[in-house]
Parts: structure tokens; sequence; C-alpha cells
């Protein structure tokens, strides 16, 4: 079957059509093969469902009732010849026997049968009865209205329960995720039961479809059909999952391509978001409106629509709208109200045909950045703007950030949806019902100044526009705009400081050592000063948490927190001095412990460590790793365990042996723990130290304490194996990676790379190793580092979806051969697995 050229909609009507000669030459046959001819039987063959709407995809179900005047051995054996027939030919059939006398029971038995008659259409077979049966389905349009109206309503809601109310889903649903061909085919059916006209001309007569929106749906459900009859012919089966497997094709076979460094499948899900955008807000407006189904009345002509009066609606006045062209918006930030549909729909209009003017859109930039000097309904606000189209005006580039989501697993969200989530997470923080004792929440009623946080929220990724390196680009991009809305230069110049750095605090806190010297230093210079840390904390958290649901987590805010102390004591007491540090921490360390044998005790321990130990640790893990070192004398490893920032944290305390390192990680792999950081720290009498923040690779809710003590001790008991040679931890790993293989999920593939930066630690070469994320990863670097003769100090570990980004600081490495000897090893590794 080759790829349809023409539009969804044609083709499918054009499918069906060949569906029904096919259904009515088999009809033909069969009646043939018992002595009858196909009008002459007492049968009629009516479609339902997709069939009887005459959208029918190619690999579709194809759903018919075979209905009679009275069920007969001969209409039995026609019935069982033709669905053969059917089956024979290769169709997947829905299909029922009914006769007319058992109809009024039998067709009404369920709202989804109902919904199926209503729609239904004769194919072929005996007219008369199918008239019957039309004269049986207009009673049953008419019995019960009230009840099918809200049960699809609910079900409406129900999908959305299960499917999420974000129509911007990374693998999509194109049948039933919010915006899908269901929700338009709910708009229809809602429009089925009253007297004509049907359908969608029916809510709008009723008002509950606005002056150009049925136009809007008809061009999304156009392009979603296309979409699924090509992804059905793409996969050869009835797929309605929009995966990232088949994106990439799809984008190709429905003509887009790249341009500007954006791939095809970006301009491809831009579109697709664009489409089931306009049909999931049509489709909650319009429920909204029936009051999520308490007012189906309305539809049956027994009320009218009520006004909503929670939401702000008011005249528009051409002359006050082009001397005041956010008026509306000034009003919703006092309000707080969300805005009528109505008004919504008339701003959209009004901007586009009559706020055009030069000077115009001047006064509306000028008066823009006014709306952000609080944070007072600002959230809801800029939503505003967005979806009026207003937004677009006063920052033209914002309409090419509209719908578009880089192709990755990463950002589950469309870039402007994902730019207000960062405005909304910011907001958060300062409403009354934010927690008083949550560190951020505090960082934040400390800025008096917001305007130039919220500004950096709405255009931090403004640079994607231009792809990569969106930071640099978004950089200069945002001056350029912030000079058009007349921003001093002052607050300009830190937006702009901001977007070119607003990925680094992040990249220091999930993928570097805050306790090394030289790379706490590095940091601070790049950000400069201690207003700036604020900004950038904040605008961090809000982005990250932003990014998907499942990114932010409570380690993630440990480490993000932690660097931003860390950087903020550094830069008020302007420590450059690595020995003024260590020893800063040390006295602070030591202060902890008792004088007497118990300090002395403490400082022998401090002393046989590198500085490094001693920005990482507090008093209470320096105590229990001096207890676990006295035990490790009797026992070749000694484990202890506590849990932190949402995490559990391993200690291990063994005797140093060339790949030791390897050896615990492949441990922690084979026991489903998933490792987010590691220190490894040798004594200089050859005890290490190796700490682990790790937790369940299901990433569900944290081990019952029973549940702790049983893997903590399985754990022991495997490295012990490993110690004695009774475990092939090779073999293991490799059982372990392949039983989850089998359970991973599809996605974008990553390329293996492997980097360098030998120019922020004085004392270690950092490796970030980029690969494919999957179980056994770490063991497998840190094994092939070991085999290199690589002392590997501590460890960051990361993912962006199913991107991995390990981190590791080893051992100062600067000759350009051992460089490359390490890259290659690595890359071939992790690739040969």
């Amino acid at each position: 079957m080759r790829t349809p050229k023409t539009g969804g909609r044609e083709f499918v009507a054009n499918y069906t059509r060949m569906v029904d000669t096919i259904v009515g030459l088999l009809f033909q046959r069969a009646a043939e093969e018992n002595g009858r001819r196909a009008d002459d039987t007492d049968i009629a063959v009516v479609a339902m469902g997709g069939y009887g709407r005459s959208e029918l995809a190619p690999f579709s179900d194809v759903d018919i009732l075979i209905a009679c005047g009275k069920k007969t051995a001969l209409v039995e054996a026609i019935a069982g010849s033709f669905i053969r027939l059917m089956w024979d030919c290769g169709f997947e059939l829905g299909h029922a026997v009914e006769s007319l006398v058992e109809a009024d029971a039998a067709l009404t038995r369920d709202m989804d049968t109902k919904t199926a008659l209503i729609e239904s259409r004769w194919v072929c077979g005996s007219k008369r009865v199918a008239k019957a049966l039309e004269k049986k389905i207009g009673r049953i349009r008419k019995s019960d209205r009230e009840e099918y109206l809200r049960r699809k309503i609910d079900d409406a809601l129900a999908r959305r329960e299960k499917f999420g109310t974000s129509f911007q889903l990374i693998e999509p649903n194109v049948k039933l995720s919010p915006g899908g061909l269901r929700d338009y085919q709910t708009l229809v059916w809602l429009g089925l039961v009253g007297r004509v006209p049907h359908g969608l001309l029916a809510l709008r007569k009723k008002g509950l479809l606005l002056r150009g929106e049925r136009r809007e749906l008809d061009a999304a459900y156009d392009f979603l059909l296309r979409v699924r009859v090509e992804m059905h012919l793409a996969t050869k089966s009835k797929q309605d999952q929009l995966t990232v497997a088949v994106q990439q094709g799809m984008a190709k076979s429905l003509g887009f391509a790249a341009r500007d460094d954006h791939l095809a499948v970006e301009f491809f899900m831009r579109e697709y978001y664009r489409h089931t955008r306009t049909v999931a807000r049509i489709t909650e407006d319009c429920m909204d409106a029936l009051g999520r189904g308490a007012d189906v009345g309305v539809l049956l002509g027994q009320s009218r629509l009520k006004r909503d009066g929670s939401k702000l609606d008011m005249p528009l006045r051409l002359p006050t709208l082009r001397k005041r062209p956010l008026v509306v918006f000034e009003k919703q930030k006092a309000s707080g109200q969300k805005l009528a549909r109505a008004l919504r729909r008339r701003l959209e209009n009004v901007v586009e045909e009559e706020l055009g003017a030069a000077a115009v859109v001047e006064r509306m930039r000028r008066s823009f950045p006014l709306l952000l000097d609080d944070d007072r309904n600002v959230d809801l606000v800029v939503r505003s703007l967005h979806e009026t189209r207003f937004l677009m005006k006063i920052v033209p580039e914002y309409d090419q950030l509209t719908c578009l989501k880089r192709y990755d697993l990463y950002h589950h969200y469309t870039v402007d949806e994902h730019s207000f989530k960062v405005l909304e997470n910011l907001v958060t923080l300062g409403r009354a019902d934010a927690p008083a004792n949550d560190p951020l929440v505090r960082l934040y009623s400390e800025l008096p100044e917001k305007r130039v946080l919220f500004l950096s929220a709405l255009l931090h990724d403004i640079g994607k526009i231009e792809g990569r390196g969106h930071a640099k680009k978004g950089a200069i991009l945002s001056r350029t705009i912030l000079k058009r809305m007349a921003v001093p230069q002052h607050e300009i110049d830190i937006v702009s400081d901001l977007i070119e750095n607003h990925l680094l605090m992040s990249h220091y806190s999930q993928r570097r050592d805050p306790t090394d010297i030289g790379t706490l230093t590095a940091f601070c210079d790049r950000v400069g000063n201690r207003t700036r840390l604020k900004n950038l904390c904040l605008l961090t958290y809000a982005d990250y948490r932003a990014t998907s649901p499942l990114v932010w987590n409570e380690w993630k805010r440990t480490l993000l927190w932690e660097l931003y102390v860390r950087a903020y004591d550094f830069m008020a007491r302007r420590e450059k001095q690595p020995e003024d540090v260590y020893r800063t921490h040390k006295e602070h360390l030591l202060s902890a412990f008792p004088e007497g044998d118990e300090r002395r005790r403490a400082l022998s321990h401090l002393d046989l460590l590198p500085g490094g130990y001693l920005l990482t640790m507090t008093p209470d893990m320096v105590r229990d790793h001096i207890q676990m070192i006295e035990r490790l004398d009797g026992e070749p490893v000694v484990m202890g365990h506590r849990f932190v920032g949402g995490a559990h944290e391993i200690t291990f305390c063994t005797h140093d042996k060339p790949f030791r390192l390897s050896e615990l990680c492949g441990v922690l792999a084979i026991n489903d723990f998933t490792i987010l950081n590691a220190f490894a720290f040798t004594r200089r009498d050859g005890k290490v130290i190796d700490v682990f923040v790790v937790e369940p690779v299901d990433r569900g809710e944290a081990l019952a304490p029973d549940e702790t003590l049983l893997r903590i001790e399985h754990i022991r008991g495997n490295l012990l194996d490993v110690f004695r040679g009774q475990l092939d931890l090779e073999a293991a790993t490799k059982k372990h990676a392949h039983r989850w293989r089998r359970v991973a999920k599809g996605g974008i593939p990553v390329v293996t790379q492997v980097t360098f930066e030998n120019d922020v630690s004085k004392d270690f070469t950092i490796i970030d190793v980029f690969a494919q994320d999957r179980p056994g990863l770490l063991y497998t670097i840190t094994r092939t580092l070991s085999q290199r003769g690589l002392t590997i100090a501590r460890a960051k570990i990361s993912t962006e979806g199913t991107r991995a980004i390990d981190s590791f600081y080893v051992g100062k490495l600067l000759a350009p051969d051992a460089l490359k000897d390490a890259r290659e090893a690595l890359e071939a590794a992790v690739d040969s697995k």
C-alpha cells in the first residue's frame, strides 16, 4: 500500500469506500453460496464505529452489525459464510448478529453500542431491514439523552485521568491522548443527540463553539487522521502510539524537512502539538461550559449557556486598546481571574486585526515589563498573553518557540510550555502556602527585585529557535528583545548573563565536585557575585523542575543547594588558597570531637586523608568512618548506611586493591541500585573509604528499613564472594544487564562521547562520558579506567532521559597520547556492551 498524498479525511473516506465495495462483494458471494441473492436475504450489513463514520485507517478493525428480520438457519448460514470470507480476506473484524425483534434490548445494552448505532450506516443487503433498524436507532437517539451526554463527558474526563491533561506527551496516543482523535469525536458525539443540525454544527448553534473554532477543529482532525494513516502504513499494524521509534520516519513521509539546525521530526511534532493543543483546548472549554456534565441540558434545548462569573469578562473598546493595549491583562493581574472564553477569543482576533500599528506595538512592549514588577498573578497573565497571541506581538520570536520540542526524551514539554512552567515554579516559591522552612523559599524572599528573574525565566530558552548552543544565542537575542521593551541597560545585562549561564549551575551541581577547590573557584569566577548566584540558583531550580515530572527529585535539590551554600560561603570569605580552605574545614571537623583521646583519633584519621575528604564529610560521617576503620582490621569489608536527600548513602571501608571501585559499582548494579554519586578516598595506610549515594533502579518509594537491611546484607555477601573469587562479576553484570534490557523502553539512540577537562581542577582531570543509559554501565566505565591504571577520586552520575552523563575525577592526565588512549578505551568498552 502506498503512502497517501491526500488529506487524512479524504484518504479514510476513499479507503472506506473501497472496503464497502469489498464487503458488498463478499456478502453477495456468501448469499450465493447459500442459494440467495444479496438483496433477497432479509439481512442488512451495517457499518459501525470508525467504519460507520467512513474513517477507516488501513489496519483498523472493521466493525459491522449483521441485522436480520428474524434469526433463521438460513440467516445463520449466510452470516457464517460472510464472516469467514471477511476473515479470509485478512480483515480484523468486530461483528454481531442481531434480529430486529431483539434489537431494542441488544442494541442499547451500553453507551458505546449506542454511540456506534447513532453513527451507523447501511452498506449492503436488505434495505427494508436497514430502514426498520434506522427507525429503532431514531428512537434510541431520543432515549436517555442526558445520561448519554454525561457518559461521554465522563469518558473524556476519565481519559485525562489515565493519560494526563497534557497534550505534549513525548510519545502521545494519537487516538486517546488529550487533543487526540477521541476528543474530536467526543465533541461530535455531544452534538448528535439533539435536533438537527448534528455534530459540530449543533455545538456552534448552541454557542459551545466560537467563530472559527469549527474550522480549526476540522483542520486538526484532518491532520491527525493523516498521521494515524501514515502510522498504520509504517508499522503495518493498527498502532495508535506515536512512539519515538516511528516519529522520524513519519516526519519524512509527511513531507517535513530539516532546516536551520532543526530536525524534520521537530517540525513534524511541532505541527502535531499545534493541532492537539487546539483540540484539547476547545474540548476543555466545552466541558467547562457544560459544567463538566452538570449542564448538558444546553445541548437539548432545555437551558441556555450560563455566564461564568468566576472568569474575567469586559467589553473591548478599540480606542482604549490602542492607548493601553494591555489593559485587560492589567485587570487580570489585579483580579487573578482566568479570561472568559469569549473574551480570550475576541482578544485573539483584535490583536491580529486591529493592533498591528507600530506605535501600538511599541506601547504594548513598553507596558509588558511593568506586569512583571511583582509576582502577583504573573504566571497567569503571561499564559493569557500567549493564548491570545499578544505575547507574539511583544516578543515575535515566541511564535517560533510555540509547540516546538527538541528531539529528546529529557524535555517533557514544548519550549513555550516549559518556559511558562519555569515561571510558575518561581511564583510558587512566593505564595502564602509555600513551606517557610524550605531554603529556596527563603532565598526567593531575599530578592526584593524579581523582574530580572521573571524575564530570564521567560526568555531563557529563546535561543532554541536557532538550534544548538541555545544559551549563548539566547543571551544575544534577549538583548535585542529587551531593548525593544525599553528595559534599563543594567537589567538587560543581568538577564543576558543569567540566560547565558542558565545551564551552568545544573552542570556543576550534577557533574562536578564542589569540594574540589579548583572546581569551586571556576564556578564562582563564572557567576561573579552573590546576587547573581541567588538568581541563578532559583532559575536553575525552576528550570530543572519544569523539564519533566520525573527529572526533579530530592537528591538533585540536595546537590543544587550544596553547591549554592559552598559557593556563597566561598564568595563571602573570598578564600582563594586551598590550604586555608582545608585548614578551616579540618578545624571545624575536629571541633566536634571532645578534647583528649577522641580528638586525637580524629586528627590521626584526618591526617591520613586528602583535602577533598575534609570538604566532603560532616563530623558525624567522620565519626562513623573512624569506627568502621577500626572494625576493618578483622574483616575484609565494613559497610554503613543512612538516608540522605531522599536517597540511600552506602559507605564501604575496604583495603586498597586494583579494580576495587569497579567491583563496588558492579555489586551495587546487580543488586538493582542506580549510583547517583560516588566518592573514593584512600588513606595513606592503604585503607579505603568509598561513599556511594544510590537509589533503587525503579525509583519508586524509599525502601522500608527491614528491606534496606536485607539489601545491604545481600550486597555485603556478593562483595565477599567477589573478593574470594566465588562470583564472576563480569558474567553477573552481563546477565543482569540482559534481564533489564528485555524490559527497557526504546528511545532515541545516544552516541557515546568522551570529553576531558584539564583546566578546572589543579589536581584532577575530569572525564565526562555520555552514553546510552543501562544497568552496569558504571561498572564497565570504572573497570576500563582501572585497566588504564587511572585512579578514580570521585564520580558524579546523572541522566537526561535515556542518556547517561557520568563524570570522573581521575589523577591528572596531560599527555595527548594518554587522553587519546583513555578516550578510545572508554568508547570501545561502552559500545561493545
